[in-house]
């Protein structure tokens, strides 16, 4: 926890112990704690001022003491560094920068993730985009994390998935993201794939149908961003939601067997790829498919899905 002060996890447990146990020899922490290296450790909260010995008794410096002069520094650097920021940003504003005038710049596709994540990173509001393949990579559980971290810092997130996308993603990854709070909803197919952010910017790949990694279009302030921004908005409101973790209608359905299975009908997925992301075969999925229409009273798989849509919609 203490890291960031400099003070490492071992250093942060011996000083915690002497803290709660004070009066201690140097024999007695070792017996107390064999897995620390006591020796380097004590010296190392000596050298810190974290730590008192007399007569080879070792007493811990008051928390307030040890680590608000600290505190202090650090914020003092912090102060200093965003001041900085601020005049850098002062600067860049003054100074003429034709490809930051432009309303669409083009960022090499070598450059485009790294710029991608930096604009996530930056994001204050919200993030709104539109889901789809092509993806440049196979994608990995780890690729959640920003979108985690955005969320977790209060970053609001809506997607608009496409039925390709949720098939690619698969359920593991999806549910990472809808955990943790992102809205999502899907439709067929989604115009193009884009990223906007904060009201600010939105990122678009350079050619449709083609991954960010051979081109990224930036969009800044303009009509072009405008359009882009109602764009997405009107396709929000008429895409049902994708909720993979919410309950069945009814109590008759079997949760363990097709609560999933009711997300993707809702989703409006196909059995292929239905089949796909549960590991069962196209018959299983057949099965299954007419035992939830049964259940819901649907004559149709479309009318079971949207039953199931409209109950999410009014939740």
């Amino acid at each position: 926890m203490l890291e960031g002060l400099g003070i490492d996890a071992t250093q942060e447990r011996l000083y915690e112990h002497v803290l709660t146990h004070p009066g201690q020899t140097a024999d007695e922490l070792v017996h107390a704690d064999p897995d620390v290296p006591v020796s380097d450790t004590l010296a190392a909260l000596l050298a810190k001022h974290f730590l008192r010995v007399t007569d080879g008794r070792y007493t811990a410096v008051p928390p307030e003491l040890a680590l608000q002069g600290m505190l202090d520094t650090r914020q003092l650097e912090l102060d200093r560094a965003a001041a900085r920021v601020q005049e850098l940003e002062r600067l860049h504003r003054a100074t003429p920068d034709p490809l930051r005038q432009a309303p669409v710049e083009v960022v090499p596709g070598d450059q485009a993730p790294a710029y991608g994540l930096a604009l996530h990173s930056a994001t204050r509001s919200e993030i709104r985009a539109f889901e789809t393949p092509p993806y440049g990579k196979r994608l990995v559980p780890a690729d959640t994390k920003p979108v985690t971290a955005a969320i977790q810092r209060g970053v609001r997130h809506r997607i608009v998935y496409s039925r390709a996308a949720v098939d690619e993603q698969g359920l593991d990854m999806l549910r990472e993201t809808l955990t943790v709070g992102e809205q999502a909803r899907v439709v067929g197919d989604v115009p193009v794939r884009l990223a906007i952010y904060d009201d600010k910017v939105a990122t678009m790949p350079a050619v449709t149908g083609r991954p960010v990694t051979e081109g990224l279009l930036v969009i800044r302030p303009s009509s072009l961003l405008d359009s882009l921004i109602a764009l997405f908005e009107r396709v929000w409101a008429s895409a049902p939601p994708l909720t993979l973790d919410t309950a069945p209608r009814s109590d008759q359905l079997d949760p363990d067997d097709d609560r999933t299975l009711i997300a993707l009908l809702a989703a409006g997925m196909g059995d292929q790829a239905i089949a796909r992301q549960l590991g069962i075969s196209l018959r299983t999925v057949g099965r299954r498919v007419q035992r939830v229409q049964t259940t819901l009273n649907a004559a149709t798989r479309f009318q079971a899905g949207l039953a199931v849509g409209l109950s999410r919609s009014d939740n």
